[in-house]
């Protein structure tokens, strides 16, 4: 690679693992294959801090282009000017630690940092599936429901950085608990457990299924897998397993009716491990919304309701996006 070519380093920082990346202006990896991580299982903040900067070094070593900056997402609430971290929920190591700052003195780079469902978002908006429109919503299925929004052509998180946290939209105040302490939110109904929870009352019923075989007796050692499961026999025709991710297809419908009005997005784009299950989940989806988002009907096409492109990647990508992002800005 040409000395004088620019690249921006990504750092996608998870609770188990993070990945390492290096893109140009136009989103094309560059230098090396992406590298993932252990994320140390710790309470001392300089031992994550350690590992982050050991594996940026690690990226760069042999790479003769020029680095611009390094990007980072964080799942949690980080000041998006200064890189500092409020809460981490799922690394809290890095509670309130001046994460950008430290990283930026120990690499001599600029380190700009933001929330990692901003940064997937952005990646969708500027290289992936949202590339040709300005106003999209994000949501990320998993085992919670993330989400962003994108509004004339810019990743928003509003002044106390919590718009796009569409996993938390109440959509059924009597439903169940979510992990945020509130009752019937939308991750509650749709996300992991809410799957995993569905299954086990539609097996309870005793109708024939496939399901039982496919989980075992022992259904804590595949628990991370059981919407994966689910979908897998719904494709192969099971009638509970339909019933399954049918029920999981109307709660995500009902929350990105809301979505639709609050947002009057362009694109909705649905991305996480749970998007994997394609028809069996896509389908009920439009369905819900067609059904029931009446005040843009005729204004907002189900057929715009898609999956996410760059699936696990796009946090790594939005991240090196940030950079190019931020010095545009000045």
């Amino acid at each position: 690679m040409a000395a004088d070519k620019r690249i921006a380093l990504g750092l996608d920082v998870g609770g188990t693992s993070f990945t390492v990346g290096a893109f140009d202006a136009d989103g094309a990896q560059a230098c090396d294959k992406l590298a993932n991580f252990p994320t140390p299982v710790t309470s001392r903040s300089e031992d994550v801090l350690s590992a982050l900067e050991g594996a940026l070094r690690s990226q760069v070593e042999g790479c003769e282009a020029q680095i611009s900056g390094v990007g980072v997402g964080i799942p949690g609430v980080v000041d998006p000017l200064t890189g500092h971290v409020f809460v981490c929920p799922n690394l809290p190591a890095l509670d309130n630690t001046p994460t950008g700052s430290i990283l930026s003195e120990r690499l001599g780079l600029p380190v700009f940092m933001n929330n990692d469902a901003y940064c997937a978002t952005l990646a969708e908006l500027r290289w992936g599936a949202g590339r040709d429109v300005e106003n999209l919503v994000l949501l990320t299925l998993g085992t919670g429901i993330g989400g962003g929004v994108a509004l004339n052509n810019k990743v928003n998180r509003g002044p106390r950085q919590i718009l796009g946290e569409i996993g938390h939209l109440v959509l059924e105040p009597k439903g169940p608990r979510c992990g945020c302490g509130n009752h019937g939110c939308f991750e509650a109904l749709a996300g992991r457990d809410g799957i995993v929870n569905r299954t086990l009352r539609k097996i309870q019923e005793g109708k024939p299924t496939s399901l039982l075989a496919r989980l075992g007796d022992d259904w804590k050692a595949v628990w991370e897998d059981i919407p994966k499961i689910v979908a897998d026999e719904a494709g192969k025709g099971d009638s509970v397993a339909e019933d399954i991710m049918a029920e999981t297809g109307f709660w995500i419908g009902v929350g990105i009716c809301s979505a639709i009005v609050l947002c009057d997005p362009d694109l909705v784009i649905i991305g996480g491990g749970i998007s994997a299950a394609g028809d069996v989940l896509f389908d009920p989806i439009r369905r819900t919304v067609e059904a029931r988002s009446r005040i843009s009907r005729g204004k907002f096409d189900v057929a715009n309701i898609v999956r996410a492109e760059l699936g696990r990647d796009a946090g790594v990508c939005g991240a090196a996006a940030l950079v190019w992002e931020r010095l545009a800005q000045g």
